[in-house]
Parts: C-alpha cells; sequence; structure tokens
C-alpha cells in the first residue's frame, strides 16, 4: 500500500512559486507544520496530561518555522550554542543537551538562563562547578540499547559516544546533590529515525528502571523524565506511518508499572521529536538542466549535496516528484544528480522516474528536517532559499540565497580598503 503523507506534494504552489522565483528552493508548508506539531502534542498530553514536548532544533534552525512550532507549546531541544542562543532569542524555554562539551560551551549555556541543563557524563560535573551550580540538573544516560534506520543513527550502546553508562547513574546524582542541586531530570536518546512502535516503551521501560533504581538506593527523585526523540518518519512511498496513539498509550503502560513497583513520584514527561514535526512539511525543488546518456542515464540538477546532504553521507532514500509530468509517462531507471565534483553528489541511483528532460523540474521530498540544517558550502556552490507557504496560501522568503560575497565574508578580502 502507497503512504499518502510520503508522495503528497503541494504541486499547485510549487508552481506557482516557480513563476516568479529561481531554483533550487526549499519549500515548507505552514498547515502541515501545525498540523504535525498538535498531532504529537495533542497524543500524548492525552496520557501525560503535563506533557512538555521539545523540538530538536538540529532538525531545522530557520526562525520562522522555529516560531510557528513554539507557539504551538513546544520548547527547544538545543544541542550546540547556535541553537540554546536562537532558542532563546525567540523566547523559548527547553532543554540543552551537549555532549563532550567545552567549558567555554557550558559557561556560555549557564549564562544564558531558560534552558534546563542535560549533561552527557559524570565527569562534567568538574566544569559545572567551575561555572556555577544549577538548581536543576539532568544527566544524558546511555541504557545500553538502541535502535535505528541506518547504522549512523544508533545513538546508545558500547559504540556510541553518548551519555552515561548505567553503572555510574548512581555516583553522577549523588555528587551533583552534594554540589547543591535540588531539582533532577533523567534524559535518553538512544536512536534516530525508529519506525517499530514496540522500540519506544522497551527503552522507556529501561530508563525507568534506572530512575526507579536510582530513587529507591539514594531517595533522588526525578522532577522530569525525558525519552528523547527517535519517532520515525517514513521515506519510501511502501513504508508505514508510526502509530503514535499506539507508542503514547504503551509508553502510559510503562510509566503505570515502573511507578507502582518502585513506589516513586511520577515525573513530568518530555519528548523532543525533529524529525516527525518537520521532515514532510518541505520539498527541495530544482531543475533538470542537463541529461546525460552514458552507460546510464544522468539526469544533472541545479541543487547538489550542499544542499540535501543525506543521500551522500547516508545513501538514504528521498522520494523524487517530477512535477510536470503526467502520471501516465513511462518510467525510466535514472540517476538524478547534482553539480559537485564528488561522485555520490546524487539523489537518487537507477530510480524509476518519467523520463526527464532539460526544463523538467523535480521535487525532493522529506526535506523539511536534516536539510537545509545539513547543507554546506563544499565546491564553493552557495546554499538555497528558502519559502514558506502560509495558511492563508500565500508564500513569504524566509531566506534568501546566499551570494557570493556571503561565501567569503569572513575572509581576509571583504575587509574595508581591500
Amino acid at each position: 500500500m502507497i503512504n499518502k503523507d510520503v508522495i503528497y506534494v503541494p504541486e499547485a504552489d510549487i508552481q506557482r512559486a516557480l513563476k516568479t522565483r529561481p531554483t533550487p528552493f526549499f519549500i515548507y508548508e505552514e498547515k502541515r507544520l501545525r498540523d504535525n506539531c498538535v498531532r504529537f502534542r495533542d497524543t500524548f498530553k492525552k496520557h501525560f496530561p503535563t506533557f512538555k514536548p521539545l523540538y530538536a532544533v538540529k532538525a531545522n534552525t530557520n526562525p520562522t518555522l522555529l516560531k510557528i512550532i513554539f507557539s504551538e507549546g513546544f520548547g527547544a531541544d538545543a544541542s550546540s550554542e547556535p541553537e540554546a542562543w536562537i532558542a532563546i532569542k525567540l523566547g523559548a524555554d527547553g532543554m540543552y543537551t551537549g555532549n563532550h562539551t567545552t567549558l567555554a560551551e557550558l559557561k556560555e549555556i549557564s549564562s544564558l538562563g531558560n534552558l534546563l541543563l542535560n549533561l552527557d557524563d559524570i565527569s562534567l560535573l568538574d566544569s559545572l562547578k567551575r561555572v556555577g551550580v544549577p538548581e536543576f540538573l539532568s544527566f544524558r544516560i546511555n541504557p545500553g540499547v538502541s535502535q535505528g534506520g541506518m547504522k549512523s543513527l544508533l545513538l546508545a550502546g558500547p559504540d556510541a559516544k553518548y551519555g552515561v553508562p548505567p553503572w555510574d547513574v548512581h555516583e553522577a546524582y549523588i555528587r551533583a546533590k552534594e554540589m547543591g542541586v535540588k531539582r533532577f531530570g533523567m534524559h535518553m536518546m538512544t536512536g534516530s529515525n525508529v519506525l517499530d512502535e514496540n522500540y519506544f516503551p522497551i527503552v522507556t521501560d529501561k530508563l525507568l528502571e534506572i530512575a526507579g533504581d536510582l530513587y529507591e538506593k539514594t531517595g533522588i527523585q526525578m522532577d522530569m523524565l525525558n525519552i528523547g526523540g527517535g519517532f520515525g518518519m517514513p521515506y519510501r512511498p511502501e513504508e508505514k506511518s508510526l502509530d503514535l496513539k499506539k507508542i503514547a498509550k504503551s509508553i502510559r503502560d510503562v510509566f503505570d508499572k515502573r511507578l507502582k513497583k518502585h513506589k516513586m513520584p511520577e515525573p513530568v514527561l518530555m519528548a523532543e521529536p525533529g524529525r516527525m514535526i518537520a521532515a514532510d512539511t518541505g520539498w527541495l525543488v530544482a531543475k533538470v538542466h542537463v541529461v546525460k546518456k552514458s552507460y546510464k542515464t544522468f539526469a544533472g540538477v541545479d541543487a547538489g549535496m550542499n544542499d540535501l546532504p543525506r543521500p551522500a553521507i547516508y545513501g538514504a532514500y528521498h522520494h523524487i516528484t517530477a512535477l510536470n509530468k503526467p502520471k501516465s509517462a513511462g518510467l525510466k531507471k535514472t540517476n538524478v544528480v547534482g553539480r559537485l565534483c564528488e561522485h555520490n553528489d546524487q539523489f537518487a541511483i537507477d530510480r524509476l522516474l518519467p523520463e526527464l528532460e532539460p526544463g523538467d523540474v523535480i521535487a525532493i521530498h522529506n526535506a523539511g528536517a536534516h536539510s537545509y540544517a545539513m547543507g554546506h558550502n563544499y565546491n564553493n556552490r552557495l546554499r538555497s532559499a528558502e519559502y514558506l507557504i502560509g495558511k492563508s496560501g500565500r508564500i513569504t522568503k524566509i531566506r534568501r540565497a546566499e551570494t557570493m560575497e556571503d561565501l567569503f565574508a569572513t575572509t581576509s578580502i571583504m575587509s574595508k580598503g581591500k
């Protein structure tokens, strides 16, 4: 069965945009973004009235999109100084989770305020003494179990660089309490783009087991329990969307079981989706400029891996729609490629698509998360503009395209008088 959410594209709006805007560009849909926020928020609030959703800012940091997400009751999940800075500037609260954090960064984050601090390792307590001990402190736990859409998205277990191992948990919290911390949280982020509903109650149960054991043996209770993100989005038309209702209910059941077993007070539940909120709200629109018929057919477009690196980095699949081709058009195996001097600058390999010609326009799906945010300037290619389709249908520029002057703005060649 074809997943309609994966193949959805606002073609009429994109065609309107194309009349006055050059390709390539990203375009997002406000209604879809708000709908995703409301669905996630309300599904969990049904079972957890005090539920606090956080948005993983790393997924897409465009301030206009962040404003929309924060207006729907989300806080920020920040993992760098700039992510924390933009969240605070937009008036958001939330949590900061770094990893292998420098003293300078820890000091900067502590000075910003408004974000709860979540430490990645017990060794950072020494740094915390130097910058000031907060009233609230959380630790990211590596519970030893993980799952993800690909190997690079496994974020816990023996090979993961993240989190406090279970055998250091008691010492971490006891030391923090002795330093003067009054309130505590516990966090995990064990995998990314997980499409198995059964995974989430399993890892939540493991985290609650660790929290329960800590409470029984030390009396330290959690005010907040952050189960992280990892809520996957289907990228292929044949993949099913996650059943959020099933996940929320199963996590509620795990909470009830563990709270009763360990006789501990219920913490506020937090979660930090990114991909699930933003991925299917954006498309990268590009124009075909060259069709090369060699050992294979290569359709060269004006976008590249500098715009959307996931296929190049991970071999990730992104659905592609040829916007100006009838559905009845015959299909042909095609490699859709960019212009960078890298062999892996390919959005699709041997993809069955309508036969493409110069001038055709394609939309690359699921470009709302981990796309522009992961973009770069390799080969000195410029990054593209971003547009928003508002609820009224109006199309607004929310980021201009880069210029060559932007690219060299921080160099001596652009200094005054040069």
